[in-house]
């Protein structure tokens, strides 16, 4: 089988008019357009046909493991082994097993709370090591993030003892250049049970482990469906915030405003002769950072559009009069609902936080319901998406909070030029490229801490 991911990520994040122009029955009205490739049908629904949306989340006979083997398993080199796990229709034993355990492990506040809190003191001690003094560092930022995140996430989600500890996995895991490196690695830790403390709660990665074990999974079919989890959790939190820190770098109007409302919000600054510790709780950060959030919900806006997709794994009829044969892709493209002119004004392509501020600087809760994000309403959403709300707010607080960031000499990030995006048919886009940035650590801060003890659902 080729990999079909470039086509597929071609034809499923083009902006709004080029995608009603490569549609070849988009001019007809139809409820559902059809591109005819070679060994493979595309269906596409518009997001905002209300009826036909709702039609769509009601099929029977879909998958979305499959869509994911489909696009990336040729690329990724997934094994036979999995192939019956990773190809399990929605309803199935294993996909149903796996979303219980996500949503039991990821919406837990308890869970949150202890798992936010965790990350945010793992990254804090790798910046330790890895920032010291106060003299200018000249990072790549997109490198500098993912190894900042792969390591505190790797420490939260598999083990303190687990691959993520290896720079040299971190690394490869990034480029995936070295694909060999990274299956070692995640084998031989799947097989030696390295997945940290056991007298401490189990971790998400052992609690799959012991899913995998339960469901018979073959042995070798393990790292697939770990790299699966992987690119499924790590990788959207990652390059949400990586995008976050860049747009901020590139606007310094922003970076400004922002700083501001956050040390208004701190609430108990410790104060030492020279430094002083600041903490500050999620919660406030939620209830008093209207700009914080409504960047967040930009991020969303713009970069969390990617297509809601399915396999067909059997002949179904949509709408009692177009058939859907065993093998197709079904869809609906996203972009066209975060970046409708209708919705979002004519400016809908740039990226500007304050679209969701009202005249008095609050949020406009209104408008952050149009977004369509995580999923389709009536069809499975994604469980992480509180841990995603708290994970990146609390990085992106904690990073402005101890550094002064500014564009390398010479990088386009100095001209507000961000990099364009990889599209990607799954998740959230990584950079093309990746800007160079200045970071020291801000004059007479010793620590910053976020606090989550008040942490609520919601994002």
């Amino acid at each position: 089988m080729v990999c079909i991911l470039p086509l597929l990520t071609g034809l499923s994040s083009k902006r709004a008019h080029d995608l009603h122009a490569t549609l070849p029955s988009a001019a007809q009205r139809t409820p559902i357009s059809t591109l005819k490739l070679p060994g493979q049908d595309m269906h596409f629904i518009h997001p905002l046909d209300a009826p036909s949306i709702k039609q769509f989340t009601g099929m029977r006979h879909l998958s979305l493991m499959t869509v994911f083997r489909v696009a990336v398993g040729p690329c990724m080199g997934l094994v036979p082994a999995s192939e019956q796990f990773l190809s399990d229709p929605d309803s199935g034993a294993f996909k149903r097993a796996l979303s219980k355990l996500f949503n039991e492990e990821l919406r837990s506040l308890q869970n949150l709370r202890r798992n936010a809190a965790q990350l945010e003191l793992k990254a804090g001690g790798h910046w330790d090591k890895t920032i010291k003094g106060r003299d200018p560092v000249r990072v790549g930022l997109g490198s500098w993030l993912f190894d900042l995140l792969s390591y505190s996430m790797g420490a939260v989600f598999w083990g303190e003892e687990g691959p993520f500890e290896d720079a040299l996995f971190r690394e490869h895991l990034r480029l995936f250049s070295a694909r060999e490196y990274v299956r070692k690695k995640l084998d031989k830790a799947a097989e030696d049970e390295a997945y940290g403390d056991e007298i401490q709660e189990p971790t998400l990665f052992k609690r799959l482990s012991v899913l995998y074990e339960t469901l018979e999974l073959p042995q070798e079919g393990f790292t697939d469906c770990h790299l699966v989890a992987i690119v499924g959790l790590m990788s959207n939190v990652i390059n949400i915030i990586t995008w976050a820190i860049c747009h901020i770098v590139a606007d310094s109007e922003l970076m400004a405003s922002l700083v501001s409302e956050l040390n208004a919000a701190v609430d108990h600054p410790h104060h030492t002769q020279d430094t002083k510790s600041l903490v500050i709780d999620m919660d406030r950060v939620r209830s008093s950072c209207p700009l914080l959030l409504a960047t967040w919900y930009e991020l969303l806006r713009v970069y969390g559009d990617s297509p809601v997709a399915r396999y067909v794994y059997e002949d179904s009829i949509f709408e009692a009069k177009y058939q859907i044969k065993k093998g197709s892709i079904i869809m609906t493209p996203i972009h066209l609902h975060n970046f409708a002119l209708d919705t979002w004004g004519v400016d809908v392509d740039a990226f500007r936080p304050s679209r969701f501020l009202k005249d008095n600087g609050d949020v406009d809760a209104d408008l952050v319901k149009h977004l369509n994000v995580f999923g389709l309403p009536g069809m499975h959403q994604c469980p992480g998406r509180y841990l995603g709300l708290n994970i990146t707010l609390s990085l992106v607080v904690k990073t402005l909070l101890s550094f002064e960031m500014v564009p390398g000499d010479g990088d386009a990030l100095g001209k507000g030029v961000v990099p364009k995006r990889k599209e990607t048919m799954l998740g959230l886009p990584a950079m093309r490229r990746d800007p160079e940035v200045i970071v020291r650590r801000r004059d007479g801060i010793k620590s910053v801490r976020v606090g989550f003890e008040n942490v609520r659902p919601g994002w």
